[in-house]
């Protein structure tokens, strides 16, 4: 068997990152940091802008882009998932959707451009450092990472996005917070910190767009193992939430037709001070900070005297407040959920962008003082999920099929399952309309769900979900050719799913599969009583896969694969 690199990506709202390693040896994770940067020869970044521009011709992307360029795509992940209705209110997005229709292409096209640009750079990168014929060498694995909270839709979108880009074949997704975590608690454990079996940790990854809380309990030191041991959860209030709140107070202050009136160049240019000046070193102090604006006009009261705008303290406490406060709401409900199922919270772990901001750390230590729980940070926090996505690749990897998973067990965020009719019986609380009578000549209700894993419960890793499908199928002695059959998969959110199809239960995918009528033709047949046709059942076993981020499907007749089986997954609007 050839060695094998594993190549992490983190593909984030503003900046994305890049990780590999070889599988073998010491295996070292390599974090790419030498960015293409014309405007800089020497500046290292473990992460690279997710911006990409198109004018001139040939793409530009990266550090490459102009910052105040006025036709580059910005945050273009928030449209990757058609939930995310908050985001696609911002200015960037606004924007990126406007040039989208100019340039007739689709977020997917313009995401899957950005990704070709760094998968290409990565590979270069590579080649550096093993030399010109690696290709011969090495076969490629690729982990891709997404947020927790994204819809299976979306997670599917990426996949399909990341083969549009030229990734290898052999690509899976891991969600961030998962990634992170593995990051961060493995440097840990090889530091020998403080970790004790039956510890507790809540990992917030406050990233561009979302935040992505997950929680594992320590089950195992030597190897590292860890479970999940709380649903889940997040939101879509990363830090560009935080640069919005903070465009519509200089929006109030300046005026809307001023506003209107300044150049593209000189906002975005502010904006950039914002985010480097401000966003990464505000502490909540008394200290205060400017921002410069070209050609706004002076007004003292507002503090704008000769294009710079002084900001108040108070002002900047307000729109950080209102953005730290809803992820601080959410690590609450994550801690309490913890607690709730017997669990002894030992730390919050901060990673991503924002995970780093000094006073977020403040706010939560402070909330926290009094229950113990400690606030960490860490170094090398920006490029946890990068790093973490290549270690997970490294542990779920066809060429070390012994290596010790780090996560044990996940705890499920959605319910997964089937529609099917099943014998009619009021005393179950099956409804009149719901009443069909079958081919065979029974009554069943139709509508019901077979729920194969309900959210909050334990997934064991490597555990495969199992159901058979029954199919009513008309074939004869004369029949060829294949038969076809499909059968949707529904998921839900809610912590109690329904027993009958309602509106909270949404359609994922449909699993398409077929076979030979030679072999179907083998089943006993029975006639309708009442059309009088004959009819042959064919049971199917379906077996539904599951990992970090992804649903994998394949169906078996009588103990073999069926010729054909796809998932299409049902798009969300």
């Amino acid at each position: 068997m050839a060695s094998e690199i594993v190549v992490g990506i983190d593909f984030g709202t503003t900046y994305s990152g890049v990780s590999w390693a070889v599988n073998g040896g010491i295996k070292a994770v390599r974090v790419i940091n030498d960015w293409p940067n014309p405007s800089s020869t020497v500046a290292t970044s473990d992460k690279v802008p997710t911006i990409i521009s198109y004018q001139g011709g040939s793409p530009q992307w990266g550090f490459s882009v102009d910052n105040v360029r006025k036709d580059s795509f910005r945050w273009i992940k928030l449209l990757l998932d058609p939930k995310n209705q908050v985001g696609r209110s911002s200015e960037a997005v606004l924007t990126s959707m406007k040039l989208l229709g100019t340039l007739n292409k689709t977020a997917e096209d313009v995401a899957a451009d950005y990704l070709r640009m760094i998968w290409n750079y990565a590979k270069e990168d590579i080649q550096k450092v093993r030399g010109d014929d690696w290709e011969s060498i090495y076969t490629l694995k690729c982990v891709l990472t997404v947020p927790a909270i994204w819809s299976p839709v979306a997670k599917e979108k990426t996949l399909k996005i990341a083969r549009m880009a030229g990734l290898p074949q052999n690509l899976n997704l891991v969600t961030e917070p998962e990634a992170a975590a593995l990051a961060v608690l493995k440097e840990k454990s090889e530091e020998g910190e403080f970790l004790e079996v039956g510890d507790s940790f809540v990992v917030c990854d406050a990233g561009g767009g979302t935040v992505d809380l997950i929680s594992y309990k320590i089950v195992d030191l030597n190897p590292l193992a860890v479970e999940e041991c709380a649903v889940g959860d997040g939101g879509l209030c990363g830090s560009v939430y935080l640069d919005q709140a903070f465009e519509r107070y200089i929006k109030t202050i300046v005026g809307e037709s001023e506003w209107n009136s300044i150049k593209d160049k000189s906002k975005k240019k502010m904006m950039r001070e914002f985010e480097l000046a401000i966003k990464r070193c505000y502490a909540g102090d008394d200290q205060e900070y400017s921002v410069d604006l070209q050609g706004v006009e002076d007004n003292p009261e507002e503090g704008i005297d000769d294009d710079t705008i002084t900001l108040k303290p108070s002002v900047l406490k307000t729109v950080f407040d209102h953005v730290i406060g809803q992820i601080m709401r959410l690590v609450e409900k994550q801690i309490d959920d913890a607690q709730e199922n017997g669990n002894c919270v030992k730390a919050i772990l901060l990673v991503g962008g924002f995970g780093t901001n000094r006073y977020m750390h403040k706010q939560l230590k402070d909330a926290h003082k009094k229950s113990g729980i400690q606030v960490l940070q860490n170094n090398g926090a920006w490029s946890a999920i990068c790093r973490g996505a290549t270690l997970w690749g490294l542990e779920n990897s066809e060429h070390s099929p012994s290596a010790k998973k780090t996560v044990r067990a996940r705890i499920a965020r959605y319910s997964y399952g089937l529609s099917c009719a099943k014998r009619f019986d009021e005393s179950k609380g099956h409804r009149l309309a719901d009443r069909r009578k079958c081919p065979d000549g029974l009554f069943r209700a139709i509508n019901q769900m077979e729920w194969l894993l309900e959210k909050g419960d334990k997934v064991e890793e490597g555990k495969i979900l199992h159901t058979q499908l029954v199919a009513n199928t008309q074939v004869g002695l004369l029949s060829t050719g294949m038969r076809y059959f499909s059968d949707e998969l529904y998921y839900c959110g809610d912590d109690q799913p329904p027993s009958r199809k309602e509106i909270s239960v949404k359609e994922l995918c449909k699993v398409d599969y077929g076979i030979k009528c030679s072999k179907l033709w083998r089943e006993t047949s029975y006639r309708d009583s009442t059309t009088k046709q004959k009819w042959r059942d064919a049971t199917f076993d379906l077996f539904i896969g599951l990992d970090s981020a992804t649903l994998h499907f394949f169906v078996l007749y009588k103990g073999e694969a069926v010729a054909y089986t796809e998932a299409k997954y049902k798009e969300e609007f």
